[in-house]
């Protein structure tokens, strides 16, 4: 159900009140025996609210602590990369980090302007500092990265650059907890007024990132073709960028929203009437799409940059439908023969029939864009991505760019594209579809108790008795990615022409359903339904 608000312009009194936020932040101390006040890693890292007693302080003190005790462990005996986003809670846990690298002498590598640093630019330092020394480098970003303007998240990238996996997480995790358990006790800081000059180092995050591009994106192409190009910078951390990118390489862009504002006082609301500054969705990117009509194309991106919303005549379009677009025009661009197209689970079905006739092997991974992170390291796969509008690739040699997702890119390679082709993105996904096939996608979140959730997670293969789907036989039932029959924390059903996947929620009390088929309409409303019904049946006792 849409909420009426949404697509509308945030109200005041919706707006939050950073004064409050930040004494919240301060002022609330996590209690160890209430588990929704501990440290708990996501899909990459912790997110929480301070006003829940979720993000605050300690939680970030603790877990900067726990990185510095295992940093070792994990091969980092260099400096530390820190950046954060524009999120009012960034501001005063960016605080909170360097005090605590500083009490353990771990020097950190901080933005030479003192601006904001987004995802991808961390993931890129670290990996750009690795291929260069033998000490090795590692990053913490401060973000929760599309999530409402009262949210607050890090998250720890290791030597490769990428999210850091659940072997790592869980450590960091448990560390962490053991801190707030003990009431702080143990960890190191120095006030952020008194750290010595020399536990610092300021990083030209910005200037190398704009430099290197013509590494990974035909920029030449762009430039020749000049399109008129609208970027929503949605107040994130990348804003900054996008001005540098414009005027290195002297390109069309029209750029709003670039100022930082932690009310984000421009959004719009999103499809449940909560501010989320989601590029990919519909509603939040209601300002571009109504102003579309002058423009070639329009980018945006989320507050962390790690996400991309692609807007052309016909509308924002689907980053499902950009993931595969963007695979197929790199494989027929990029001499990256041998190497693979990576995608989760719940990514659409025309990856595989596309890579199936091109011969080009697909990596399924589950929900998560850690699992990318090895495999584009090493080169393994070309891109990696996911449903929600999270993608990276490698650089025209082959060799890895990013293994965080990164946004910016993606907005630049659509331009690539329409420069190139002289067809928008939404007209070359045209073009895939007449020839294999044109999938309708959704997602449906169901609201179930804890116990449920706790049983879902832990079904099997043998918990579903249904043997057809939607009208169709149903071809297989499994509850691990084709990758390294890694678990996808739920269930997936396929048959010959739609897929099915429900997983619970890390965060909320429901579960997720992620449908797609090629089938037409009444056949995903069918999928949905009987969806619903074999995982309930499945979770029953």
């Amino acid at each position: 159900m849409i909420h009426p608000l949404a697509g509308k312009k945030v109200q005041q009194e919706d707006l939050i009140n950073p004064d409050e936020l930040v004494e919240a932040y301060y002022s609330k101390i996590p209690e160890a025996d209430d588990k929704r006040q501990r440290v708990a890693f996501g899909t990459s890292g912790h997110r929480g609210r301070a006003q829940d007693t979720s993000f605050n302080d300690l939680h970030v003190a603790a877990i900067a602590q726990a990185v510095c005790d295992l940093r070792n462990e994990f091969g980092a005996t260099a400096l530390c990369f820190v950046g954060a986003d524009t999120h009012l809670l960034s501001s005063p846990a960016l605080a909170t980090v360097l005090e605590v690298l500083a009490g353990n002498g771990v020097v950190a590598g901080v933005d030479e302007d003192a601006g904001y640093v987004p995802t991808p630019s961390v993931s890129r330092a670290i990996i750009r500092y690795n291929e260069n020394h033998d000490k090795k480098a590692d990053g913490l970003i401060i973000t929760p990265s599309h999530n409402p303007p009262d949210n607050g998240g890090i998250k720890y990238n290791p030597l490769n650059g990428g999210p850091a996996d659940t072997s790592i997480t869980k450590r960091i995790e448990e560390k962490a907890n053991a801190y707030i358990v003990a009431g702080g006790k143990g960890i190191k800081r120095i006030a952020v007024d008194e750290i010595p000059p020399e536990l610092q180092v300021e990083y030209p995050f910005k200037r190398l990132y704009v430099e290197e591009l013509p590494q990974i994106i035909d920029m030449t192409a762009i430039q020749k073709a000049r399109p008129h190009v609208l970027i929503n910078a949605l107040g994130g951390s990348g804003g900054a960028y996008w001005e540098a990118i414009r005027d290195m390489y002297q390109l069309d862009l029209t750029i709003i929203n670039s100022e930082a504002d932690p009310t984000f006082s421009f959004m719009a609301y999103d499809h449940d009437g909560v501010v989320r500054m989601d590029c990919s969705s519909a509603y939040a990117m209601a300002e571009v799409i109504a102003g579309i009509g002058a423009y070639d194309l329009a980018v945006g991106n989320d507050p962390d940059y790690d996400r991309y919303g692609i807007v052309t005549a016909e509308g924002l379009l689907p980053a499902n439908h950009f993931l595969v677009t963007a695979g197929a025009y790199l494989f027929g661009t990029r001499s990256w023969q041998g190497k693979g197209f990576g995608k989760t689970v719940v990514v659409t079905g025309l990856v595989d029939r596309f890579c199936n006739d091109k011969h080009i092997p697909v990596y399924e991974v589950p929900v998560g864009f850690k699992y990318f992170a090895p495999l584009l390291f090493d080169g393994t796969i070309g891109i990696g991505g996911e449903e929600s509008a999270g993608a990276s690739f490698l650089k025209k040699d082959g060799t890895v760019w990013t293994t965080d997702k990164d946004g910016m890119i993606m907005g630049l390679l659509a331009m690539e594209m329409l420069a190139t082709t002289g067809q928008s993105p939404a007209r070359l996904y045209e073009a895939l579809t007449k020839d294999y096939g044109t999938p309708i996608f959704t997602r449906v979140d169901t609201a179930c108790d804890a116990e449920t959730k706790d049983v879902l997670s832990h079904l099997s293969a043998n918990d579903v008795v249904a043997d057809t789907l939607a009208g169709e036989t149903l071809e297989e039932v499994r509850t691990t990615a084709y990758h390294e029959a890694l678990d996808i924390g739920g269930l997936k059903l396929t048959t010959v022409n739609s897929w099915l996947v429900a997983r619970p929620s890390g965060t909320e009390n429901l579960y997720k359903i992620y449908a797609e088929t090629f089938a037409g309409k009444a056949t995903l409303d069918a999928l949905i339904k009987e969806g619903q019904r074999i995982v309930d049946d499945a979770a029953r006792p």
